[in-house]
């Protein structure tokens, strides 16, 4: 009976402990889990400019039917995962499809996301402090300085996104629509933007999203280049 109690302890402190955005609007998972079903296919290879725990080129099918990649798949430090998705259209009727990397290809741009280690290299001592915050559960409109954030919550936590040129592999800047697999998105959450710090301007913004589709959990957004970005929401 003393072993129960203590265990019990224990698991209630664990919960205790999670950030808040964790369990916002439903079901997000604490162990970088997305939600994804069937393999339909794996490479060997490797990129250290992308993060994921599935070979880059895997492609993954979520209960939703949303499909993304090893490379288009991103599991920010505390547990929340988000992706790219990849086979699929625009909501201008551009197609969505992948490179020999795994990266999500959308006309003359390829898109990623950074591994743990390059998400924040580089990035001013503030904006460092404002990911962390954000990831700590920290209530947006004191994490991040220079938009009002006021009555906005984190949905997902942040995610470095790479945007390159893709021919040559550069990175480049300009907007590209981006649809984003969010798996505890669900029909109750209003108002979702994109969270997203900008590495070309160094300013904070939100973005409005252009799609949200709770049944298959997706946000369509146009991202201006690579950055940071966590979904946010406002009830």
């Amino acid at each position: 009976m003393k072993k129960k109690c203590i265990a019990a302890l224990v698991l209630a402190a664990a919960l205790a402990s999670q950030p808040a955005w964790a369990f916002a609007a439903g079901s997000a998972s604490s162990s970088g889990s997305d939600g994804s079903g069937s393999i339909s296919s794996s490479s060997s290879s490797s990129n250290k400019g992308t993060t994921s725990s599935k070979s880059n080129t895997t492609v993954s099918v979520s209960s939703t039917g949303v499909k993304t990649t090893g490379a288009t798949t991103s599991a920010s430090p505390t547990g929340s995962t988000i992706g790219v998705a990849v086979d699929t259209v625009t909501t201008t009727g551009q197609q969505v499809t992948t490179n020999s990397k795994g990266e999500a290809v959308i006309g003359d741009t390829a898109v990623a996301f950074a591994d743990s280690v390059a998400a924040t290299t580089g990035l001013p001592s503030n904006v460092v402090s404002a990911i962390n915050d954000i990831n700590a559960g920290k209530p947006l409109n004191e994490a991040v300085q220079g938009v009002d954030l006021t009555g906005y919550n984190a949905l997902t936590g942040t995610h470095a996104i790479i945007t390159k040129d893709a021919a040559t592999g550069t990175v480049k800047t300009g907007a590209v629509e981006v649809s984003l697999y969010v798996p505890n998105l669900v029909s109750n959450v209003n108002n979702v933007q994109v969270l997203f710090y900008d590495n070309a301007t160094g300013q904070w913004q939100l973005i409005p999203a252009v799609k949200v589709d709770p049944v298959t959990k997706t946000v369509a957004v146009n991202v201006p280049g690579s950055g940071t970005l966590s979904v946010v929401y406002k009830n």
